[in-house]
């Protein structure tokens, strides 16, 4: 029997720039939520501990930067954070507990040759065993396995990688996983991974072969893939998206020829994630969305504690005229400069409406020309537009990016489309 601790997406370092106070836990170190991801990386470990594995697995994204465009390092504080916490760790078992880590999308410098895990390995050489991109696309060149191997069990890993972005690459992949990764008989296998079905980043292969447990990692829901794979979920809310999901890890029993036995062990965070929705009307004034949210916080009228303090989105749904909505956008801004400040319980404070209709008054309605537009190239500042908004999700900012040009070509070369609503 082995037994293993499978976390995944720690995210640590993440913090957040737009739409929170300008509140740190410790000043130029660490804010407030970076440190809720630190305290949770710190649960899972305890949570680890307490299940008396044989092996840690870890699926990806320790780190939360560098992630694509951002090529951001993580901060000392969590650098300092992860050392101490796996020191930690590895004190309470005795140094006898191997850790493997694989290379996620996050933490990751996708475009060089070298990770933010290699420090790690670097400071306990010993007991940990990682699995960088640089590894994988170097096994995959020379055509050998990427794996662990101990007396009794093998793990098998497969770091993020955006195999089908390119027909090559997808092509050289299939090659490598059914020439280098298929488990060997007689011993206890498993494959470590980073990548869901729907980005098209987890190959299929991984459940065919007669691995006795699959640790996956990327998706943040804690959940079952197959009967033998599971996805460890994120230990911290990442996104408001994940208000309502319960966080924690997994302990993995494994008995040869037997069925595994998953044991999800939750980790309770105590920040409130709340999100509100807010049913707009296109005859209702500024004023009146205004005093709905203004109803909403004022829940939250007491004094500023850092460690209880809610992250809230308002979700605004329904429709409303565009000259409406410009208003009623200033009296939001108004409304979250008041809220982040010492009289309010409130970390965070942002909105959504992305689901409100807004209607174009058909005195305003005209077909202008592309080269009429004010912006000399709109679908360049569409882009530029999507990363100033730091959307967290990258399948939602590809997405965006691939249908606004898309949707901006078509307004101007067929004209916008009014309602009947006058100013």
């Amino acid at each position: 029997m082995v037994k293993i601790a499978h976390i995944s997406d720690t995210h640590l370092s993440h913090r957040r720039i737009r739409n929170v106070r300008d509140s740190w836990k410790e000043r130029y170190r660490v804010s407030w939520i970076e440190n809720d991801f630190s305290l949770a990386f710190q649960r899972a470990l305890d949570a680890a501990i307490e299940t008396k594995c044989d092996y840690l697995v870890h699926s990806g994204d320790l780190f939360d930067v560098p992630v694509k465009r951002n090529t951001t390092s993580p901060t000392e504080y969590a650098r300092a954070i992860a050392i101490s916490e796996i020191r930690r760790f590895l004190e309470a078992t005795n140094f006898r507990v191997p850790i493997i880590i694989i290379d996620g999308n996050h933490g990751t410098y996708l475009y060089r040759n070298n990770s933010t895990l290699e420090f790690i390995k670097s400071a306990f050489p010993e007991n940990i065993f990682i699995a960088t991109n640089y590894d994988l696309k170097r096994a995959i060149v020379k055509k050998e396995p990427l794996k662990v191997e101990f007396e009794e069990i093998s793990f098998y890993l497969f770091p993020y990688l955006e195999f089908k972005s390119i027909p090559k690459y997808e092509e050289l992949y299939d090659t490598w996983i059914n020439q280098c990764q298929e488990p060997e008989e007689g011993k206890m296998n498993v494959a470590v991974a980073h990548g869901m079905f729907k980005n098209y980043d987890l190959h299929e292969r991984l459940f065919s072969f007669p691995y006795d447990y699959v640790a996956l990692g990327h998706d943040h829901q804690q959940r079952k893939y197959a009967p033998n794979a599971w996805q460890a979920g994120s230990t911290e809310k990442y996104t408001f998206a994940e208000r309502g999901q319960e966080k924690g890890i997994l302990e993995v029993i494994i008995k040869k020829e037997k069925e595994i036995e998953v044991n999800p062990i939750k980790i309770v965070s105590q920040r409130e994630m709340k999100q509100f929705e807010v049913e707009l009307s296109s005859d209702m004034s500024a004023l009146t969305v205004e005093e709905k949210i203004r109803e909403i916080v004022v829940n939250y009228r007491r004094n500023f504690d850092g460690n209880t303090a809610s992250r809230i989105k308002v979700k605004l749904k329904g429709k409303t005229s565009l000259s409406y909505w410009w208003t009623i956008e200033d009296r939001l801004a108004e409304i979250q400069k008041n809220v982040l400040t010492e009289e309010y319980n409130i970390l965070e404070f942002r909105w959504d409406e992305s689901e409100l209709k807004k209607s174009i008054p058909q005195s305003l309605a005209k077909t202008p020309q592309m080269d009429q537009y004010l912006i000399e190239d709109p679908v360049k500042d569409f882009i530029n537009y999507l990363k100033n908004l730091e959307i967290d999700d990258d399948i939602k900012f590809e997405q965006y990016a691939k249908l606004g040009p898309e949707i901006i070509k078509e307004v101007f070369s067929e004209g916008i489309i009014s309602s009947k609503e006058e100013l």
